[in-house]
């Protein structure tokens, strides 16, 4: 997908993680079909070595034309569900502005 751009910031590249955000993104991408990017940008907050609860997140962020661009941030500690969530948000958002007719 050559919309989609993946930073990998501290996290461990996985096949499984990469492709599931894909399948998110092609659902964003269906949704918002004159978006130019979406940019994901994935981390740890909280390593599994440290005190503490290991937790990760999830920044998405959707350029539209017009500077209409939508932008998320979650954090958790099961990336395929901080993912979810990210797509989640993300959808709303551009719901929220195609019924007001911004996109």
């Amino acid at each position: 997908m050559d919309k989609v751009q993946i930073e990998w910031g501290d996290l461990e590249r996985t096949e499984a993680i990469e492709g599931d955000v894909f399948e998110k993104a092609k659902k964003i991408l269906e949704f918002a079909p004159t978006a130019t990017t979406l940019h994901v940008n994935l981390k740890v907050i909280n390593s599994i070595q440290s005190a503490g609860v290991p937790t990760q997140g999830v920044q998405m962020e959707l350029r539209l034309p017009n500077h209409q661009d939508v932008r998320t941030e979650k954090e958790g500690n099961d990336m395929y569900r901080v993912i979810k969530e990210a797509q989640q948000a993300i959808l709303t958002q551009v719901k929220a502005k195609k019924e007001q007719n911004l996109i």
